[in-house]
């Protein structure tokens, strides 16, 4: 007989390298994205209170500084991912961005005003954006057309949990040792700890894919119209939605603030974003399975949908815990859409521009968050929380209803 038993097919697959089912890579990648975004979520869960109580700046400053070094960071994603296509190598782009990012955290604790907060932001973000599009890219090279879904999902479940972790780190820190600017700038200072675990595990865990294609023998810029051009029509109008959308996702800055607006105590900010990552995982490994075997655009159409409903939530929000129930379904959005948006990238793209097309996806969304946090600082300060989620939700419904025409055969990638 050929029937082979459950062990001997997990031991098949571990020496093809796979590890429950997936690529090793994928799993050590996961393991990266799980002590960065560890540190990375410290940044964003006290961004509020710093910029506001000890910094003495406004909100709207808060939303310009998200919007500008997202911006600046998608920028990035578009650079080094025309760049990984171009060397034919990811490792060495993620090392130099998680090096750069593990002295940008320590910048944080010695801010005394907003001039060095906007250095330290820009800073941390474009080092964001240095690493992250050759580690999609990685994926997408490692992953097997039918398990791309699952492999990003894997990394994004990863992240969110890692974020989780960290959010609660936080919290217990500033219980038990108090929520005094002293505290909160050291814990700035101790962020960048989980980064260099991370750098550790790339450096001695991730091997260069040899089914790059290089693209180093091109005369002149790496990138050229003639690409963007074979990425065809189909990826234009995906990414056109995904920039509707983008420009009504906010920073998760906002969640806080909206929860700390309402009474919430700064020690327990913290757990605003916690609870978003509790609900962001799962979610992201759920839907990143889903995507394998059903349609891409549902999965978009779905996270979209709780997008939506979130931001109604937070609108008409009169107490912490109605906040925390749109904080919840911003993480169920945020896990349905964070890797399906680069699966779908992946299946759009050709084998030797996928650091180039997932680079100008992230381009695009830059513009997108960049106009996001600008409008909702702005809005904010001038007509209040429940006229910005309101307006938020305007926007997303149309990105809804433009998802839905996605073209099927493209986005499955046959």
């Amino acid at each position: 007989m050929n029937v082979k038993s459950g062990n001997q097919l997990s031991i098949l697959d571990e020496r093809k390298g796979f590890v429950f089912g997936l690529p090793k890579q994928i799993w050590i990648v996961g393991i990266v994205s799980f002590f960065s975004n560890s540190a990375s979520v410290i940044i964003t869960a006290f961004s509020a209170e710093f910029i506001i109580n000890i910094l003495g700046s406004s909100l709207a400053t808060l939303g310009y500084i998200r919007g500008l070094s997202e911006a600046l960071s998608y920028l990035v994603k578009m650079v080094s991912g025309v760049f990984s296509d171009w060397l034919g190598k990811r490792k060495i782009l993620m090392l130099i961005g998680y090096l750069c990012a593990a002295f940008a955290k320590p910048m944080f604790a010695f801010c005394q005003g907003i001039g060095l907060y906007i250095s330290a932001q820009v800073l941390e973000r474009i080092t964001n954006g240095l690493r992250d599009t050759p580690r999609d890219a990685l994926i997408a090279d490692c992953a097997p057309r039918e398990l791309k879904g699952a492999c990003y999902g894997v990394r994004q479940s990863c992240a969110f949990l890692g974020s989780m972790i960290g959010s609660v780190v936080g919290f217990f820190i500033l219980r038990c040792l108090g929520s005094s600017e002293f505290i909160i700038r050291m814990v700035y200072l101790f962020a960048a700890i989980p980064i260099i675990v991370a750098v550790l595990f790339i450096h001695f865990g991730i091997k260069e894919p040899n089914n790059i294609a290089k693209l180093k023998d091109r005369k002149g810029f790496p990138l050229k119209i003639a690409d963007i051009k074979q990425l065809g029509k189909d990826f234009h109008y995906y990414i056109f939605v995904c920039f509707i959308f983008m420009c009504s996702r906010f920073s998760e800055s906002f969640l806080v603030y909206r929860a700390q607006h309402l009474g919430l105590q700064v020690q327990y900010a913290p757990l605003v974003l916690a609870l978003m990552y509790l609900f962001n995982s799962p979610t992201s490994r759920i839907v990143g399975n889903w995507s394998d075997k059903h349609e891409k655009k549902l999965c978009l159409a779905f996270g979209f949908c709780m997008m939506l409903v979130s931001c109604v939530v937070l609108a008409f929000a009169t107490e912490v815990w109605h906040v925390m129930i749109g904080v919840a379904i911003y993480g169920i959005h945020s896990g349905a859409t964070q890797g399906t948006f680069y699966a779908a990238v992946s299946d759009y793209s050709p084998p030797h521009i996928k650091g180039t097309s997932i680079g100008i996806f992230n381009l695009i969304c830059s513009i997108g968050m960049c106009i996001s946090n600008a409008l909702t600082g702005e809005l904010w300060k001038h007509y209040g929380a429940e006229t910005t989620f309101l307006v938020n939700s305007g926007i997303t419904f149309i990105a809804v209803i433009g998802v839905m025409f996605l073209h099927q055969r493209k986005l499955e990638g046959k």
